[in-house]
């Protein structure tokens, strides 16, 4: 077939019987009423409004990578729907389109209820967090104005938040760069130089002076100047080879070394006599010679050299505030030395190592008492906020704790936040029960008000069977009120519904043509709903061997079509805007 010739469908024929999908780019068939990778509907009602919600937010979705960007108002009805959690991934204009996690988005995670810098608890009106004191709009955040600098609180990834600071203090690239590097586009050629007068040949062993630029160079015209490029194609050093440090050989240094040694040795064997050999190894043995009944010297005094230095130690230990440090060097010098002082000083640091040991076990206890208090109160987030602020060392301090009869007595933080983790979910299960268990009662509730006493009946016995009896207990009496609706049902006497005559199998086809031309019409309105009421009653009224062999198809596409709108957050039927 000739390419040009139309086919029924529209298109040119050597398209084909199959196109790419609009949304994910999967090849199907042109006969599909939706995409059978993504999901996607394409009816013109899901088409126009997937344009409407165009934005630049991403989100990580495994049945459709390649989605389009949405807006921020997007995001947040999926957040609400349940689509978009903590752990989701995603980038936005505040992540500088790098992924990451929904809860560490800035200006996204305070919609899912936390603080993206400390994971505190947020409300989607607020800017600045309450407990960190940081934007939480902006990455790297700025600290809230007027807020003391000691009330302001780390991020929980410091690493991540100092790589953002570094980023956002480069300084932006020069035009020259833009234009000859990034945008691929050729720099502005440096002017022709004026024709030079001739220079008188340098004197040997001087190099020529260079010329000076023009002053109407560019700044191009002047790099290309100073980048000389050698025959070779290689740039050459602007250092001096002079002034180059070369690494020293090994073998160099082990010859220069033995080349120093071996004169001594030969002095030292040959030249000196011995009896200044003996007396050498007299006074360094300290003994008289081989029968002598000398007894061995005390160990010689430390130099004052030695002494400056260790003292100069224990000035960097107690400026670090490493007591224990400290405290050693002073043992060490006082068993040398012998002085009283340094005994007067090993106890005043031993007192200030307690103090600063007892003040930080007492501040660490109030966090720990803070976390207990905060998961009593089922505010068990906050709590385990507190506890993740408690850094390696203190957590290593408090699990090295010792009881007064030496035994382990250690804290061991990992293992308290697993307990309120553990708690965490145990309490949200049973909240999940007891809301779950409000529903259904307040449902049977309204089943019996409205008069509907067989299905208040099964609702109240569902419920009897499915959740505990102490916890059915703390809000009604079933089987009390079981015992009601069985004696209302009693008394009541039913009424027979007239007999009806049966219809003929044309009568019956007649009355489906009649319900599936208003299902269609009612599609065709976008009116999603009512048509598959209509839908619903062509089932529920007729038999089944009378239903046309299509219609579980028709209802599939009717209710594709309603849930893309309702993904877009989109009323049936939306009125358009008049024109003047």
């Amino acid at each position: 077939m000739d390419q040009t010739t139309p086919s029924p469908s529209g298109e040119s024929a050597w398209l084909g019987d199959k196109a790419p999908c609009v949304y994910c780019g999967q090849v199907v068939p042109r006969s599909e009423d939706r995409c059978p990778h993504c999901r996607a509907s394409f009816s013109l009602a899901v088409r126009k409004a997937s344009r409407e919600v165009l934005g630049p937010w991403y989100y990580l979705d495994p049945r459709n990578p390649s989605g389009r960007g949405v807006t921020l108002e997007t995001l947040i009805k999926m957040i609400e729907k349940g689509r978009i959690r903590a752990d989701s991934i995603v980038r936005g204009p505040t992540t500088h389109q790098d992924w990451m996690y929904a809860a560490e988005a800035p200006r996204l995670a305070k919609y899912l209820g936390m603080c993206p810098h400390c994971f505190a608890e947020a409300k989607p009106e607020d800017t600045y967090c309450t407990r960190c004191q940081l934007n939480m709009n902006t990455r790297p955040a700025e600290p809230r104005p007027g807020v003391p600098p000691d009330l302001i609180k780390e991020p929980v990834h410091k690493t991540a938040y100092e790589m953002e600071k570094q980023l956002s203090q480069e300084s932006a690239p020069s035009a020259e760069t833009l234009a000859g590097e990034w945008l691929d586009v050729p720099a502005a050629p440096p002017p022709a130089p004026a024709p030079a007068p001739a220079l008188a040949a340098p004197p040997v062993g001087k190099a020529a002076p260079r010329p000076e630029p023009a002053p109407t160079a560019t700044a191009a015209a002047a790099a290309a100047a100073l980048a000389e490029v050698t025959p070779g194609g290689e740039r050459p050093s602007r250092v001096s080879p002079l002034l180059r440090r070369r690494k020293p050989k090994v073998w160099i240094i082990l010859a220069l070394t033995w080349a120093t040694l071996i004169p001594l040795i030969l002095i030292w064997f040959v030249i000196l006599p011995d009896e200044w050999k003996n007396s050498l190894f007299e006074k360094t043995s300290g003994t008289g010679g081989p029968g002598s009944n000398t007894a061995v010297t005390p160990p010689p005094k430390p130099s004052n050299e030695w002494l400056n230095e260790q003292l100069r130690l224990e000035g960097k230990a107690e400026e670090a505030r490493d007591w224990a440090r400290a405290i050693e060097i002073y043992e060490t010098i006082y068993s040398k030395t012998g002085d009283a002082t340094y005994r007067s000083r090993i106890n005043d640091l031993r007192e200030k190592l307690t103090s600063e040991r007892s003040n930080r076990l007492a501040k660490l206890r109030e966090r720990l008492q803070l976390a207990d208090s905060l998961a009593k109160e089922h505010r068990y987030d906050d709590a385990l906020a507190v506890l993740r602020n408690i850094g390696p060392e203190d957590r290593d301090f408090l699990a090295s704790l010792k009881g007064p009869d030496g035994r382990p007595a250690g804290i061991g933080v990992e293992k308290m936040e697993s307990a309120i983790r553990d708690e965490q979910a145990r309490w949200a299960q049973q909240k999940q029960l007891e809301d779950s268990l409000t529903s259904q009662l307040a449902r049977a509730a309204q089943l019996r008000s409205g008069k509907k006493l067989a299905e208040a009946l099964e609702e109240y016995k569902g419920i009897q069977s499915t959740f505990p009896a102490e916890l059915i207990q703390k809000y009604v009496n079933v089987d009390m009120i079981i015992k009601d609706i069985q004696t209302q049902l009693a008394a009541a006497k039913p009424v027979a519904p007239p007999p009806q005559a049966e219809k003929t199998p044309e009568e019956i086809k007649a009355g489906i043509d009649a319900l599936l031309a208003q299902a269609e019409a009612l599609a065709k309105g976008e009116k999603f709903v009512d048509a598959l009421a209509k839908f619903e009653e062509i089932r529920q009224k007729y038999d089944q061997k009378y239903w046309p062999p299509d219609l579980e198809k028709r209802i599939a596409t009717v209710k594709g079509q309603k849930e893309a709108l309702d993904f877009f957050g989109i009323k049936e039927n939306p009125k358009k805007a008049k024109t003047p």
